[in-house]
């Protein structure tokens, strides 16, 4: 038999040693994801789930729904939490800042992706009166100028992906802190349009706009 190696169609060893070299890193891929996915189940039933529920619907008011979300703003929200080398935490809560510490860059995208995919439940508001002042400040703004809600957050609460989250249904116990966290200064920043807005709500529109959102419907 004449020829060379390739001509025969049989595989050289420089052929051989990158068809194993690709198998190796199929493998170690597979690996890879196999453990961020076991990772991932890991963190959502025993720290996650303890404020958000397993499948990110909470059920306590205190503690906002995940469920459905937009994961590049979640993701947003847990680098936030963590910070990094030389930048301290934009969003301060000494829970998040525990839970969040020793999460990876990978393991943050997974559970942002997780919960992003869960199907969310229903809101609620215990206060009709309320709900239908807040949907005159989300569909038209507050008496003092603040634009609508409905410009960012859209009709239904879905929001625009990737900076605008999903707020349909959102507990109003939850939104509400989150308004006057914003109101106070103690969330967002100089510049920021939160920030520039929020200030303009009353706090009765505060508290009226929360129950509308809780109430909303998708």
């Amino acid at each position: 038999m004449t020829g060379t190696a390739s001509e025969r169609g049989v595989a050289g060893p420089a052929a051989w040693a990158a068809l194993v070299a690709g198998v190796l890193l199929c493998a170690a891929v597979g690996a890879r994801a196999a453990d961020l996915k076991a990772r991932v189940g890991e963190l959502t039933t025993q720290r996650c789930a303890a404020c958000h529920g397993v499948d990110g619907n909470s059920t306590v008011g205190t503690y906002p729904r995940l469920a459905g979300q937009y994961p590049e703003y979640l993701y947003k929200q847990l680098t936030q939490f963590k910070g990094g080398p030389g930048m301290p935490p934009l969003r301060h809560s000494e829970i998040m800042q525990a839970m969040v510490k020793d999460l990876s860059t990978d393991e943050m995208k997974a559970l942002a992706a997780f919960y992003a995919a869960q199907k969310p439940a229903q809101g609620s508001a215990a206060d009709a009166a309320l709900v239908d002042a807040g949907k005159l400040v989300y569909t038209h703004g507050g008496a003092n100028g603040a634009p609508a809600c409905i410009s960012c957050h859209r009709a239904a609460g879905g929001g625009i992906e990737p900076d605008f989250p999903r707020i349909t249904g959102q507990h109003e116990e939850y939104v509400k802190t989150q308004l006057h966290a914003w109101k106070s200064g103690e969330r967002g920043g100089k510049g920021k349009l939160m920030s520039l807005i929020v200030p303009l709500l009353s706090d009765d529109e505060i508290v009226a706009v929360s129950a509308y959102v809780a109430a909303l419907k998708q």
